[in-house]
């Protein structure tokens, strides 16, 4: 369904872009997306580790920071660049997992692994880095994702300690709360994090199925969801984005291939609107180009019975909201690419028997 109506919203399927690929025109499993001017994304590539026979640190591939212009339509695509890969040093990443942009457009890219944020100029320029491990304290950690708000207060969730931390935009340690549990403000590996217009703090709360809405300051305001995978429930939740207009949009994971995955979409209150399943009926751009180089392959989709399963999302995770083109931007991780849908305000369809 390429136009979804629900509660006096429209979200219309646009486009999607991206292929399968550890570096250059494509990406190798998008874990997180941010925008930047115009139609400018940066899409946080988590990769791979497959090479046997050297370092731990030298075993991974495509870990990276893609730079692209999405455009507005299938076609309009064109890669910017990139930056970032994998290993330890400066301006490298392990597990890269969440980005998100400050005041002057610079890139903030948590790592999961190492437990830092790396900081990038617009153009991938590594700026600095700091560590979001707090001094004197033990314990397991990982930096997941990130959330930055309007007055330049970094917000970011620690999977393994289960807490949400806070910081200064120069890493200075300003606050945390959580810790494991099931229980109001307490987590189970806390996943995606997002601020809305007014400041208040969601965390996606994976493994308890559920979100939940906090002040910035870290007081309970409300939670929904639970676990299931009826529309008004979560299953393995991990990414968030909220609009301007209060809705929120969750990326409905899977565990063990049980379910592709979804986008719900909920409103301000946590009422449950719509859910999305993917609707990329056309490859993308770089996709096609891979299918038009390779005789074989195109030969092999032709003698299938559909392609619809490769339409719907698998393992989506991180969302992003445009608010300039009031557009969500979906990655969905298994298959190498972002879908788009735009939101539409005003919308007129005329009824029809088809």
């Amino acid at each position: 369904m390429l136009t979804t109506m629900a509660k006096g919203r429209t979200f219309d399927y646009s486009h999607n872009v991206g292929r399968s690929a550890q570096s250059g025109m494509g990406f190798y499993f998008p874990t997180r997306s941010t925008t930047g001017d115009g139609d400018v994304v940066y899409v946080v590539n988590r990769g791979g580790e497959n090479l046997s026979g050297v370092a731990w640190d030298k075993t991974g591939y495509g870990a990276r920071v893609s730079k692209l212009s999405i455009g507005t339509e299938s076609g309009d695509e064109e890669f910017l660049g990139e930056f970032g890969g994998y290993g330890t040093g400066d301006g490298e990443f392990i597990w890269p997992s969440g980005i998100a942009r400050d005041k002057h457009g610079n890139l903030f890219v948590t790592d999961e692994w190492l437990n830092r944020v790396s900081i990038f100029d617009p153009d991938g320029k590594f700026l600095s880095a700091w560590s979001t491990l707090e001094d004197g304290v033990e314990g397991p950690n990982g930096a997941s994702d990130i959330a930055i708000s309007a007055d330049q207060i970094v917000y970011i969730t620690d999977s393994r300690s289960h807490e949400v931390k806070v910081f200064e935009i120069d890493g200075s340690f300003l606050n945390k709360w959580g810790g494991h549990g099931i229980s109001q403000g307490q987590f189970d590996g806390p996943w995606g994090v997002t601020i809305d217009g007014e400041g208040s703090v969601y965390v996606v709360d994976h493994l308890n199925h559920r979100v939940q809405k906090f002040s910035h300051e870290g007081d309970w305001i409300l939670e929904f969801g639970g676990f299931g995978t009826e529309d008004h429930r979560l299953f393995y939740p991990c990414g968030i984005a909220v609009d301007p207009e209060g809705d929120i949009y969750v990326s409905d994971w899977t565990h063990n291939g049980w379910h592709e995955g979804k986008v719900k979409i909920f409103g301000p209150d946590g009422e449950h609107i719509a859910v999305l399943i993917g609707d990329a009926v056309e490859l993308s751009q770089w996709g096609q180009m891979t299918v038009d180089a390779n005789v074989d392959v195109l030969k092999a989709r032709r003698r299938v019975r559909t392609t619809e399963p490769e339409w719907r999302f698998s393992m989506p995770t991180g969302i992003t909201f445009d608010e300039d083109k009031n557009r969500i931007i979906i990655a969905d991780q298994q298959r190498g690419r972002v879908q788009i849908y735009n939101k539409l305000n005003s919308f007129v369809d005329c009824q029809l028997n088809l």
